[in-house]
């Protein structure tokens, strides 16, 4: 428990905050799992208001725990798919286990090729019946 943390702003009039201690704060909204973690305690001497905040030691070890869980997330990932032939699940290991019985490697359908999209169809523009035997190119005006 060090005296010498940085002080930071208060988080109701803006003045600097001193360190306290660390406070064990108890979590037991969350049902029957209690949560325990240590909080640093600050103190504004003008206003007199407490803040916790996170302990610098705590986010690091939280950050570094999810730089984890993504890394083991990135290999399970990487892992090849498994088929189980008896109950007809997907997996990423050998053994089912559901039933324990040999999964076969999955084998990837190839990817359909797509189809070239036609292009859209143009109604013909009717021509004009002409009478006499005129020039069809020709408009009305030129004989």
């Amino acid at each position: 428990m060090e005296r010498n943390r940085p002080p930071r702003r208060c988080g109701c009039c803006g003045q600097e905050s001193q360190y306290l201690r660390d406070f064990r704060v108890r979590d037991d909204i969350v049902g029957w799992r209690i949560e325990v973690f240590e909080a640093a305690l600050y103190r504004c001497p003008a206003c007199g208001h407490f803040d916790f905040f996170e302990r610098e030691e705590d986010r690091e070890a939280r950050l570094q725990e999810a730089q984890r869980a993504q890394e083991r997330r990135t290999y399970i990932e990487s892992l090849p798919d498994y088929f189980c032939p008896r109950c007809r699940r997907m997996g990423k290991s050998e053994q089912c286990p559901s039933c324990g019985t040999t999964c076969l490697p999955a084998q990837k359908s190839p990817e359909p090729e797509e189809a070239p999209v036609p292009e859209p169809v143009r109604p013909e523009k009717k021509k004009k019946r002409r009478w006499l035997g005129r020039d069809p190119d020709k408009p009305d005006w030129e004989g």
